[in-house]
């Protein structure tokens, strides 16, 4: 396992001659078990014996060169196996190859290198391998301790160090001298006419509850994260055995860890919540020769997943991309993997070719549905429609792909990292609280058996949905499930049954609850708004204090009496895939993701971020059942210019599907409306959406019939309708808006004023509906 540049994190996956240093000072960070101290110690011994930077490849000595080795081998298998005396004597000369000297050294060596990751750093451990001693393993070996050999050995078995130079030397070729041909990337040139893998699907990162799930029970079902962590510290006394075969198997997982994060032996795909997928994959790659082909089964995540977009966005940037043909798993062609489960088979060229498209498919259950529903994209494809991670499109079909594509070329995305003025709605996102990290905040505290009425006994009153203890206040947790499109309100833990918090689903809001003004939704959980102290003291003698949602807020300079979200948890299949909302200013845990904007028209942003059009450009991203950040980003998004122009438009209209409550007149004021909530009213909410969508569809530049196509396929939206109305109402509402607007001439660039070239239906027209009685400001 050779080793990488210095680069950790490398655009590209080019060909270079930089060489690496051989020990990297990272090697020695201290995991479960270490010494920090004498890990700091030994860093910094490691840095100072470097000196040179001497290198794993390119340095005079040629310790690592397999050219001979080759030789040998070629010769070997080159010889005449007419006769079984011959096979015999082929296999004899084999194990005298693997087991000369010069072979068990380099061994060694590659050995020793990859050690140094996974030294144990504590008192009285063996002489580590540093630089200095690294250098004399390549030298005689000469006064190297006894131990530090036996540690390398041991590590290496436990470890099962593997080198590929070495196990096939035929196959990849590491010299003296390295040219332009040497991918110093994987320390080796050369490699595989043909790799074929289905590799683990595991996550390095040890599982706490998988982990003691077959060993203790009461830690496994523990309530949360938290109390999980105060039961394991209690091992030590209550079950030492176990504890020592936790400890160990954290070591184990953090060392392997450390290795592919660290030792650039995997640039692309060695981060984040690392699966060891991924990780074959890169390494498949590298062991794909120039005129080779590389195919793999792996999840769907590969082409999709945050963690590894810098892996695919290499594959797309390089030309390198055959093929990705992905599968749900519904007719369980692997039995053992979940029916949601989603894999994909990847298939790569050695050397790139730009020009030549990529073969696409999605959502097959059997591999003989490729052939019809197989279409091509573009390295420029999908560049244009995921600039900043390279990550891959789910096109369920070719027509889907050519809306989406049209839709990128009339409208920029949210934020183009490459671009200085790539982010004008100086957008930046947020998540609050954990559900697991933060669940200590949390009150009522579970982990303490707190409930509710222990938090009213305790002086707590209940005003709205805030708990108010003299001048402190606990503001209520809106999990994602709790909000919805122009809702806030949408649905709330009061009466939730046990069978309903099972499935994760909670009661909704009536009519009637939404058309009182004052009424809140309950939370299962309430946080802090102020600081709370901990009782424990910094250096300076100042008292620690854990962050509640107002210095979070601050910390992102958000000042405004109400937040911009959306659901992270989703799925392409939903109702609907991007939920965003507009709700107060309360606590949000990790579950309801947050936008801070600072452009105008903000009302603009919040209605083209709720349209079908945007929805389905979303659905075109979603691989799993996350909407993360880096997707948020790449959505097709109005920029403020663009929608400055209809503001007069969007804005009654979306005054009056957000403002239904007290709770949000910071919003109806930063707007300029000083008047009462609106009364909720379903008929009238539906026109005005459907005004808003159509008006969306036309701005996006997408053509009657394919507005009519991208509504039919929400199925969910349908099946709901035709179950309430007995007729798909929404897509007829929308429609109907779209043709009475292309009358009217809209365009991206035509404003849209009622009055003048569009009329309303609705009398009174939006933003001029009724209100609740209350008092003007």
């Amino acid at each position: 396992m050779p080793p990488h540049p210095t680069d950790k994190q490398p655009k590209t996956h080019q060909r270079s001659t930089t060489p690496g240093p051989c020990i990297p000072d990272d090697a020695f960070k201290p995991i479960e078990g270490d010494d920090k101290k004498i890990a700091a110690a030994l860093k910094k011994r490691n840095a100072a014996e470097r000196g040179g930077q001497l290198s794993f490849h390119t340095e005079e000595r040629i310790w690592v060169s397999n050219t001979a080795f080759a030789a040998s081998l070629r010769d070997i298998t080159a010889a005449q196996t007419n006769t079984l005396r011959d096979v015999r004597l082929q296999s004899s000369r084999f194990r005298e190859l693997e087991q000369s000297a010069d072979y068990l050294r380099a061994l060694h060596i590659s050995d020793a290198w990859c050690a140094a990751f996974v030294w144990p750093k504590v008192q009285g451990a063996p002489t580590p391998v540093t630089e200095g001693v690294f250098r004399d393993l390549q030298s005689a070996g000469a006064g190297i301790p006894v131990s530090t050999n036996e540690e390398i050995i041991r590590l290496a078995q436990q470890y099962k160090f593997f080198h590929w130079h070495l196990e096939f030397p035929e196959v990849f070729t590491v010299s003296e001298t390295v040219d332009g041909d040497v991918d110093t990337s994987s320390g080796w040139t050369g490699g595989f006419s043909c790799v074929l893998g289905n590799p683990p699907w595991e996550r390095i990162k040890l599982q706490e509850q998988e982990f003691f799930a077959q060993r203790d029970a009461t830690i496994a079902n523990a309530s949360n994260a938290a109390a999980r962590k105060h039961l394991i510290t209690e091992l030590p006394n209550t079950n030492p055995d176990l504890f020592a075969e936790f400890t160990a198997a954290k070591r184990q997982a953090e060392s392997e860890s450390q290795f592919l994060r660290l030792s650039l032996r995997y640039p692309l795909t060695g981060r984040g919540d690392i699966n060891t997928y991924a990780i074959f994959a890169e390494t498949d790659r590298m062991m794909t020769g120039p005129r080779g082909r590389m195919g793999i089964i792996v999840p769907t995540g590969i082409a999709t997943d945050a963690t590894t977009q810098f892996f695919f966005k290499d594959l797309v940037t390089n030309g390198q991309l055959a093929a990705l043909y992905d599968f749900e798993n519904e007719d369980k062609v692997f039995p053992g993997v979940h029916n949601q489960m989603r894999f994909c088979l990847l298939t790569l060229r050695g050397t790139g070719n730009m020009s030549e498209p990529a073969q696409m498919v999605f959502k097959v259950r059997q591999a003989d549905q490729i052939a019809e529903r197989r279409y091509h994209l573009t390295a420029e494809d999908i560049l244009r429609l995921n600039p900043n991670t390279g990550t891959c499109p789910v096109f369920s079909t070719r027509r889907d792909a050519e809306i989406t594509l049209g839709i990128y070329r009339r409208l920029p995305v949210f934020i183009d990292e490459s671009r200085t003025d790539g982010n004008p709605w100086g957008v930046s996102f947020m998540a609050m609280f954990h559900m697991a990290n933060d669940s200590h905040l949390f009150r009522p505290d579970a982990q303490r058996g707190e409930t509710f009425e222990d938090l009213l006994k305790d002086g707590w009153n209940l005003k709205g949905n805030v708990l108010v203890r003299g001048d402190e206040r606990l503001l209520p947790l809106y999990e994602a499930k709790m909000l919805h499109h122009y809702d806030h309100r949408f649905s709330t833990y009061e009466g939730a049954t046990e069978k309903q918090l099972n499935k994760g689903t909670l009661p909704r809001l009536t009519v009637e609850q939404h058309q009182d003004a004052a009424a809140v939704p309950m939370p299962r959980y309430w946080v802090p708004e102020q600081d709370v102290p901990t009782g424990e003291f910094d250096k300076n003698g100042r008292e620690i204090k854990l962050a509640g949602v107002r210095a979070r807020l601050a910390a992102k300079s958000w000042d405004r009496g109400w937040l911009l979200g959306w659901r992270d948890i989703t799925n392409k299949s939903n109702e609907r895939t991007m939920i965003n909302f507009t709700f107060p200013r309360v606590a949000a845990p990790d579950g309801t993701l947050l936008m801070l904007p600072s452009a105008d028209p903000i009302v603009g942003l919040v209605a083209c971020l709720s349209s079908f059009v945007l929805d389905f450009a979303a659905r075109q991203k979603v691989g799993g059942t996350h909407l993360k950040f880096f997707t948020i980003s790449q959505l097709p998004v109005a920029s403020p210019a663009q929608l400055r122009n209809h503001a007069h438009f969007i804005a009654p209209r979306v005054l009056e599907l957000v403002f239904t409550s007290e709770s949000l007149r910071q919003f109806a004021r930063d707007i300029s409306d000083t008047g009462a909530p609106f009364r909720w009213d379903p008929d009238r909410r539906a026109t005005i959406r459907a005004e808003l969508d159509a008006f969306f569809f036309h701005l996006y530049g997408v053509s009657r019939d394919d507005t009519s196509y991208v509504l039919d396929t929400f199925n969910v939206t349908r099946d709901n309708d035709m179950k309430a109305y007995g007729t798909y109402r929404t897509k007829e509402l929308v429609l109907t808006e779209y043709d009475r607007m292309a009358a009217a001439g809209v365009s991206l660039d035509n404003p849209l004023v009622d009055g003048e070239n569009y009329t309303s239906t609705l009398t009174p027209p939006p933003g001029h509906g009724p209100r609740h009685e209350g008092i003007r400001e």
